[in-house]
């Protein structure tokens, strides 16, 4: 498996240390950089063009959510991972909206955030769940939505039910037994059809089109 390039950027130097530490485990994962703020953190993914950066979100001068902004722009293939202890809804969606492929708190187990770092490099995305079901759980249905529903096959429209609980690929494949390259097909369909860039913006609009009723989240 091809050794992947890591940057960490936190403002506590235990914190970067630590997770150092755990991604030090894996010899899979490369650490070639750690920032202590978001300027940082941009002008690393400039000149390295890592494959994920781990960003804590509250940061000077420049926080992690601009600093996440910055990045997609500068380095667009740099995947991007926010870790933070702030279990908030509203950062989630501040962090969906400008291009995380994911969102952890910093209780994540060594094993759920070495899973995660694997998921996210694999081209998926992974948010807490807890704060997913919360933040999807608040959204209203939308009329426009439903419309842009009815264009996924019976199949689609189950996949995308598997999606909005977070499911990645090989899980949604044992629940259906089929392969993970046909799930992978599947979701990138049901991407097009809606006209949403990432998985979590296709899940919002199957709340929203109340394709997965709000107890069932």
């Amino acid at each position: 498996m091809k050794t992947a390039s890591i940057v960490i950027a936190d403002d506590h130097d235990l914190a970067r240390s630590g997770i150092a530490a755990v991604l030090a485990t894996s010899e899979n994962l490369d650490i070639v950089g750690q920032a202590k703020n978001g300027l940082e953190a941009v002008e690393l993914c400039d000149r390295l063009r890592p494959d994920l950066i781990l960003l804590d979100i509250r940061m000077t001068p420049l926080d992690g959510l601009g600093a996440a902004a910055e990045i997609r722009k500068i380095a667009p293939d740099t995947k991007i991972v926010m870790l933070t202890m702030h279990e908030s809804i509203d950062y989630l969606s501040a962090a969906i909206k400008v291009g995380a492929s994911g969102y952890l708190l910093k209780d994540v187990s060594r094993d759920g955030l070495l899973r995660t770092i694997d998921i996210v490099l694999d081209g998926q995305a992974f948010f807490d769940a807890d704060l997913m079901r919360k933040m999807l759980a608040r959204i209203d249905r939308e009329a426009p939505a439903e419309t842009v529903i009815e264009r996924l096959t019976n199949r689609e429209r189950e996949i995308l039910c598997s999606l909005t609980t977070g499911e990645t690929n090989k899980g949604i494949a044992r629940a259906l037994s089929i392969s993970p390259g046909t799930v992978k097909v599947h979701v990138e369909r049901i991407l097009s059809k809606l006209g949403v860039n990432d998985r979590t913006q296709a899940a919002v609009l199957a709340i929203q089109a109340g394709l997965l009723r709000k107890d069932e989240l």
